[in-house]
């Protein structure tokens, strides 16, 4: 059984043969590459081969493409600040008042340089790769978060709390989620086998969940609606931090599959998800970075034990790695997964 038919039977409830296992480490990728993270970001074709070299090297089942959160964001107006070795950051909004929200034009991402690299680099993948691993392109931030980013993560918190302009927000989403659902359209055309947003602004460590539920949920429906049920391109959520208090919830976005914090109790929205939307996670970022292969397999070992791993999971990172993350610490993910697999 190779990676692709691995990860697609677990997504879909069925048993594979072993725990598959896709690390969230593009940026990991890139470092180990010797490239320059600026230099992948707008070249498709090192940024290709930063992730299949790693892949090669460390032989995990799938790549995740997704090496920022700052594409669509940049790609509307917002400054972004280069880093040599870390992911892009967005340094100013280009909302200084929610008001703006009317003036704002969805733009034509085909077009955009960042974007195009991307796609080429999922292009690439999936012809280099044939169908023998799974292979997963990030559309970027969901509808709440890329909202954050485009008004400033501050600002918009006070509009919600303040609910002085509520249409305005909404118009804010609204165009979000369009921009989002645009990426993902493009990534379905590159021929990727799933797609997933980063949603982290909102986790209940930032807004409530009775928030969540009004400014975030519809949302979510709304991208799976779209990206999963009409394009048929499979579609995950991940919402990084404790995202407990929204358990009850969350797996109402009917979603393929959740990426999961190791800061979650996954065994509590396992309860929640069992048979409904696969869990892919969630294994601390800190320690791939920082403890020994021994600790990682007796890490994963203890998740297995905690959520029956049969199906309906992928062994992961909690979120996206460092690029300092240790390349025998992945290794040991792996051999924790084919360890398991004959207990």
């Amino acid at each position: 059984m190779n990676g692709y038919t691995r990860c697609l039977k677990a997504l879909n409830w069925e048993k594979p043969d072993r725990i598959p296992v896709i690390p969230q480490n593009s940026d990991m990728s890139i470092h180990l590459s010797g490239y320059g993270m600026k230099e992948c970001l707008y070249d498709g074709k090192k940024l290709a081969n930063a992730l299949l070299s790693a892949q090669e090297k460390m032989g995990y089942d799938g790549i995740m493409i997704g090496p920022d959160a700052s594409i669509l964001a940049e790609a509307t107006g917002c400054e972004v600040d280069y880093r040599d070795d870390d992911p892009p950051a967005v340094t100013a909004p280009i909302l200084t008042r929610l008001d703006e929200v009317d003036k704002l034009e969805v733009p034509d991402l085909s077009k955009n340089q960042r974007i195009k690299a991307w796609l080429d680099a999922t292009k690439a993948i999936i012809e280099k790769t044939k169908g023998e691993i799974f292979v997963i392109c990030r559309a970027d931030q969901g509808a709440f978060s890329l909202a954050s980013l485009l008004r400033g993560s501050q600002e918009f918190m006070i509009d919600l709390a303040m609910g002085e302009q509520p249409k305005q927000v909404k118009k804010l989403l609204d165009f979000s989620n369009k921009l989002h659902i645009q990426f993902a359209g493009l990534i379905k055309e590159s021929g990727a086998h799933a797609t997933t947003c980063g949603d982290a602004y909102c986790g209940p460590g930032l807004i409530s969940p009775e928030m969540y539920r009004e400014y975030a949920l519809p949302y979510q429906k709304e991208a799976v609606k779209e990206i999963q049920d009409r394009m048929k391109l499979p579609y995950s959520i991940h919402i990084c931090g404790v995202t407990d208090k929204i358990h009850d919830c969350w797996p109402d976005t009917d979603a393929k599959f959740f990426e999961v914090d190791h800061c979650t109790d996954i065994v509590s929205l396992r309860k929640k998800t069992y048979g409904k939307t696969s869990l892919f996670g969630n294994i601390n970022t800190s320690s791939l970075c920082f403890s020994s292969p021994e600790e990682i397999k007796t890490e994963c070992n203890e998740l297995f034990d905690k959520i029956n791993p049969s199906t309906g999971f992928i062994l992961s990172s909690g979120c996206s790695m460092s690029a300092n993350s240790k390349t025998e610490n992945v290794i040991a993910m792996m051999e924790a997964a084919k360890e398991y697999a004959i207990r």
